[in-house]
């Protein structure tokens, strides 16, 4: 095993899937993969590598895909990078020498893909606005049978108020979920194509509880029958049986290993990989999971007029486009919120220091507050002691999956518990009354019996939790910056 068996599954399938284009290319020029190793090793200055390069460009630019169309300038260009690094990295005494010419190689490629009347302009997926979210949604808690539907519908919440990628998320743990100052959910995750660690505010949704953050992460940790790290139980529910991964050594020692080395070869010993066995690693093709769960909701709402062609990347584009409407917020902001890799040009176009305050005013305008509110967020602490204290042992009772566990890794805090099970209390008069026989509902009249609470009492603390919800304060001109920890 290697630090290359590291990379992510994306990149080793993209490199597959160019490799195996570049073989299909020299099989229509009768040429073997052992004739153009050959040449290679032979090639003092590098010119049988552009040459090779050049001949593979010029069949990229006019081959045909599947459907018979020219390839899109994505497709073309993610082709050649790939297969020229992949030569590059089997003979590296070229790459000093020819590197800068096939840049220039790359470059005349990808100019003549976007002139090109055919395959040009790369398609992007439709914007998913918050009408659209709320259709989604609506449809997956009207439609629901089982648990899966709650997660799929705080999946497609996450996205969208994080402006994230189906990636993402794969990385969010109950523990990562904290309150911060103000009674503020904060989120923190790992952004899988930077590498970077954020801490994401999240605020309730003005309009509605269908559209509501917090209100779906909430359901979703209610309606989940066994413990896991995770807030989303992604593994189980896309009907994956994910093993361990590999083992972190190999059966060669490393003096062996070593020994094996030369100029050309790699250092492996090829009969110890073959005959030691691996433990099969299933990767959770999350973004593939996403767009069956899109299509499956989109068909069921299609009366709804929701967007069509809608994929992972539209939650992405549509909250990015819904927050950037909002005059009062600088883009950089909405940059810095959704992790978009910036050039260095942008970079000193407008750099700015990021902090709390600039996160939490995007995060209020995609839950359709002004940038400048300070809504009161409710929690069952700010009950009198007795009613709390009967709010938080139904809490205890909805999300015990993620309460009084041995195992810190699979609960959440306190402080969360108590902002979650206070936005279900908020809004289950209203999901009552939508979706009355829901399994979620179900299972909040099964907790509420042992503990001899009526549904009138429970209206009671809706009424007053929507009180408090209501008041709202402008923010102060100089607000403290406090981070999450």
């Amino acid at each position: 095993m290697s630090l290359q068996d590291l990379a992510p599954e994306n990149t080793k399938r993209a490199q597959a899937t160019a490799v195996n284009v570049f073989t299909a290319f020299l099989a229509s020029e009768n040429i073997t993969h052992e004739f153009i190793r050959a040449t290679l090793l032979a090639d003092a200055n590098g010119s049988v590598l552009v040459k090779l390069l050049d001949r593979f460009a010029m069949h990229l630019a006019f081959a045909r895909g599947r459907s018979g169309d020219l390839r899109k300038r994505n497709t073309v260009m993610r082709y050649y990078w790939n297969v020229k690094n992949w030569l590059l990295e089997d003979f590296p005494q070229h790459r000093h020498i020819v590197e800068q010419r096939l840049l220039k190689m790359g470059r005349v490629l990808e100019r003549h893909c976007l002139k090109r009347q055919q395959g040009g302009m790369v398609t992007k997926a439709p914007a998913c606005n918050k009408a659209d979210l709320r259709s989604l949604i609506d449809g997956l808690y009207f439609d629901a049978s089982s648990t899966k539907e709650y997660q799929d519908a705080a999946l497609l919440s996450i996205m969208w108020y994080a402006l994230g990628r189906a990636s993402d998320l794969a990385f969010i743990q109950k523990r990562n979920l904290s309150v911060g100052s103000g009674n503020v959910l904060f989120l923190r995750l790992i952004r899988a194509k930077t590498s970077e660690e954020q801490d994401l505010s999240l605020f309730p949704d003005k309009s509605s509880f269908i559209t509501c953050p917090l209100h779906a992460i909430a359901m979703a940790l209610a309606m989940q029958t066994s413990p896991v790290s995770s807030v989303l139980d992604l593994e189980h529910l896309s009907g994956l049986n994910v093993g361990d991964e590999a083992p972190a050594t190999e059966a060669t020692p490393l003096t062996g290993a070593l020994g094996y080395c030369s100029d050309d070869d790699e250092p492996a010993n090829a009969t110890s990989e073959a005959t030691s066995p691996r433990r099969k690693f299933t990767p959770l093709k999350i973004q593939g999971y996403v767009n069956r769960v899109l299509k499956a909701a989109s068909a069921r709402q299609a009366d709804a007029g929701v967007s069509t062609g809608l994929s992972s990347h539209s939650f992405r584009r549509g909250g990015a486009q819904h927050a950037n409407a909002d005059a009062s917020l600088s883009p950089q902001w909405i940059f810095d919120r959704g992790s978009w890799n910036m050039t260095a040009t942008n970079k000193a176009f407008a750099y700015v220091f990021t902090t709390t305050n600039e996160d939490r005013k995007v995060s209020k305008v995609l839950s359709d507050w002004k940038s400048n509110d300070n809504p009161t967020i409710p929690s069952a602490a700010t009950f009198d002691s007795a009613t709390t204290t009967k709010i938080r042992r139904l809490g205890r009772m909805l999300f015990a999956s993620s309460l009084d566990l041995g195992d810190a890794s699979l609960i959440v805090d306190d402080q969360v518990a108590d902002l979650l099970v206070a936005s279900l209390i908020q809004h289950f008069p209203e999901v009552n009354e939508r979706y009355p026989m829901s399994p979620y509902t179900s299972r909040m009249r099964m907790c509420l019996f042992p503990l001899h609470v009526s549904m009138p009492e429970l209206l009671g603390w809706s009424v007053e939790l929507k009180r408090q919800a209501s008041e709202v304060r402008e923010e102060e001109e100089n607000p403290s910056h406090v981070s999450s920890s």
